[in-house]
């Protein structure tokens, strides 16, 4: 306990110090948690290391493009990853690594940089380093919530044969939680109550599914944590796994709602 609080203490300023400055200080950022997770996500998965150095790569370049143009281009990255399965076809074919290989690979590139580079998204809007924040706080508050309730009160489990801690108090106490901070944070990020609120529902339910992924990850892995770089927490997945999924949907309800 004391691990995971000083942890909390060391880590918490520094994100939100990280995330007020924003420009390269903030890339780092993001730049180390994306690789550091898809380090942690190959290790879960077994990826063979030429396709590993592959991902760092390819996930840098992602992180790279997102950081000069502040979105993500999509037909540049539908070009680098038909160039990539181009060249994986090629690998194959030498018997490099197997096809299934290749696609946990690309899945993991898909699931941990591209959606961690939407923090670099929203760290580009107006306003960009009050909503990056919130969404960092947003996120913690659903996972403090869920298991502060749920510990406590939690009697119906959410999904036992995926995660056998989580509960439905606990859900509803994390996205009860979600909608507060949305509402708290809403006049400072110039949204309307009506527009936190859905926030708040959308983060909370994202926060928890990205939670589920990850325990699916780890269960299928039959291992209890991701990683051990944060002490008391476990790794970059285990702390950040709902933010991955939170992130890209806050910004695109920012984006496409105007």
């Amino acid at each position: 306990m004391t691990a995971r609080i000083v942890t909390a203490v060391l880590g918490v300023p520094t994100i939100i110090l990280l995330s007020l400055l924003g420009g390269r200080p903030f890339f780092v950022l993001v730049l180390a948690l994306s690789i550091t997770g898809l380090f942690e996500y190959y290790r879960l998965t077994h990826v063979p290391r030429l396709l590993r150095c592959w991902g760092y790569l390819f996930a840098t370049a992602i992180l790279l493009n997102v950081f000069t143009q502040g979105v993500i281009n999509y037909s540049w990255l539908a070009f680098t990853t038909w160039i990539a399965l181009l060249l994986f076809l090629v690998m194959i074919g030498f018997d490099c690594f197997s096809f299934y290989q290749a696609g946990v690979a690309l899945l993991g590139v898909c699931y941990i940089p591209l959606f961690f580079s939407y923090l670099l998204s929203l760290r580009s809007l107006p306003q960009g380093e009050r909503i990056t924040i919130l969404v960092f706080v947003l996120t913690w508050t659903v996972d403090s919530a869920a298991f502060l309730v749920g510990s406590r009160f939690g009697k119906c489990h959410l999904a036992p044969k995926l995660s056998p801690h989580k509960t439905w108090a606990g859900a509803l106490a994390g996205l009860l939680g979600s909608v507060a901070v949305a509402l708290f944070a809403a006049s400072s990020i110039g949204v309307t109550l009506w527009k936190a609120v859905v926030m708040g529902v959308a983060g909370g339910i994202a926060a928890m599914v990205g939670d589920l992924l990850e325990s699916t990850l780890k269960r299928l892995a039959q291992v209890k944590d991701a990683g051990r770089i944060l002490p008391g927490h476990g790794g970059v997945l285990d702390r950040f796994d709902a933010l991955l999924l939170v992130a890209p949907t806050i910004y695109f309800i920012l984006r496409l709602w105007r």
